[in-house]
């Protein structure tokens, strides 16, 4: 096992090594064209809204949801420090959709500025595989769309791989400090504090320390990082509000199985998050092949074994602790993922033949696929705070109305209207709390006296709301018009 540092890389240098730059130019020049009018996602107006409510009055609360467990009044159960930090910033410069997205896009580029130093130091010492590295992360669809996005993925992404490169400076220093354990427990901790998701590096570095037979190391980390993260539940002791947290953090479910086979079958379908499309099939294609070349390689160091080590453990941790299996939480450990391909294209064995040949045609196939899922965010662009802002001209005399409509109408007529969002009315169909079917939008609705109910084609789709007659009535509301892809009902 080699103990110095890695050894000279064998990816080819110029001209292959220039490709490798031009390929790097050519999905940051895709990343920074998608970013014109990007489509708002409905993830931002459910965060944004609760950062918007912390600004304004200190406390976390929807009215998105109002009438779905109590979330008028006080969520509970929310992305801690995410949204707290949107609720600093909203306080700082004012609050739009590009205010929050810049927040996400702030965490890339600063990711990019600390994983550059510590991988040209220890894994990637040459320029042709940075290129590689940097293509590979930035030319993932995953990270174009939520980069510029305000959700916690990127903020995770972040602070997790700060977590392990302390990590590293702690085992792999010839005199290791216990500040190195520290600051990689507050790392872990303030991850863990952003979203639940974040415990996986918690879990990783404890386990890594474990093994490294660091006990000692592994108490501290372990103590530190719970520690921060505890502090998502100050408000809820403080106010004895455990019951509203845990209905809020548990909405009912129903399971056909015995619960503990239900988890188990749960934690097995972790596959699904990695061929889920074809841009996670060739990443994991990728990755495997990758992972057959550095065994072929024997390329072995004391940093790549515990690096290895570290992404198995996010793994298992987020197929045990994830709700869901959505691609997105991929972005915690994609940038390891990355890493693992860049050192199979540095040191490919000569033998056999085919494996670089396949190393190159999966590259290929990665881009093609990736690329072309970008591609698609530029088709759905659109400028829809302007859109919205062209409805409410149309909706002057309902203003300060209490109004339903799909969360992104959020920007920016939060002050102008109280809108009750859509997704609310799904989400009480999914539980139970109301029976499935239009209808019951619009019975619901007149309960909770809205004037106007605004849908466009999505959510009219997804509430299962038949396509509206101009003048017919459905239940006490009557469909009056459509405004661009907006279909407006008034109450009568």
């Amino acid at each position: 096992m080699t103990l110095s540092g890695p050894p000279t890389a064998t990816l080819p240098q110029p001209p292959a090594g220039g490709y490798y730059r031009w390929l790097l130019v050519l999905v940051v020049a895709v990343f920074v064209g998608s970013l014109y009018q990007r489509v708002l996602h409905g993830d931002e107006a459910w965060i944004g809204e609760q950062a918007y409510w912390a600004a304004k009055e200190g406390r976390v609360r929807s009215e998105l949801f109002r009438g779905l467990l109590h979330a008028e009044q006080r969520q509970w159960v929310y992305h801690w420090l995410f949204v707290w930090q949107g609720a600093g910033v909203i306080r700082l410069v004012g609050w739009s959709a590009l205010v929050l997205k810049l927040i996400s896009l702030t965490y890339l580029g600063a990711f990019l500025l600390v994983s550059y130093r510590h991988l040209r130091a220890h894994f990637l010492p040459t320029a042709p595989a940075c290129y590689l590295f940097y293509a590979l992360l930035l030319g993932n669809t995953l990270v174009v769309e939520y980069g510029y996005v305000f959700r916690p993925e990127v903020m995770l992404m972040f602070l997790g791989f700060g977590s392990w490169i302390f990590l590293q400076r702690y085992l792999h220093t010839a005199q290791p400090r216990s500040l190195y354990v520290l600051l990689a427990a507050l790392l872990a901790g303030l991850a863990a504090l952003t979203h639940f998701n974040g415990l996986i590096f918690v879990v990783a570095g404890a386990g890594l320390l474990l093994l490294r037979r660091r006990f000692g190391a592994m108490l501290v980390f372990s103590g530190v990082a719970l520690g921060v993260f505890s502090a998502c539940f100050w408000d809820v002791i403080a106010h004895e509000a455990w019951a509203v947290y845990i209905r809020q953090l548990t909405p009912a479910m129903k399971h056909a199985q015995p619960r503990l086979l239900t988890y188990l079958g749960y934690v097995l379908d972790e596959q699904k998050r990695f061929f889920h499309s074809p841009a996670e099939v060739t990443l994991s294609l990728l990755v495997l092949t990758s992972a057959v070349v550095l065994y072929k390689s024997r390329y072995r160091t004391p940093r790549l074994a515990d690096a290895v080590l570290y992404l198995l453990f996010m793994i298992g941790a987020l197929a045990c602790l994830a709700q869901g299996k959505t691609t997105k939480y991929l972005l915690l450990y994609l940038p390891h993922l990355c890493l693992v391909i860049t050192l199979a294209f540095v040191h490919q064995p000569p033998r056999p033949a085919w494996l670089p040949k396949a190393l190159q045609v999966l590259l290929a196939l990665y881009l093609v696929a990736n690329i072309g899922f970008t591609g698609y965010l530029f088709s759905q662009h659109e400028d829809q705070p302007t859109q919205n802002r062209q409805l409410a001209q149309q909706l002057t005399r309902y203003r300060h109305s209490r109004v339903v409509a799909p969360l992104e109408f959020i920007f920016h007529e939060m002050e102008a209207f109280s809108i009750q969002g859509t997704t609310c009315y799904k989400v009480l169909m999914e539980t139970g709390q109301i029976p499935d079917g239009g209808l019951s939008l619009f019975e619901e609705a007149a309960r909770f006296q809205r004037q106007v109910i605004i849908l466009d084609e999505n959510s009219r789709h997804v509430l299962g709301v038949p396509v509206p007659v101009p003048g017919q009535r459905y239940g006490q509301y009557r469909y009056a018009y459509r405004f661009q892809k907006f279909y407006v009902y008034e109450l009568q």
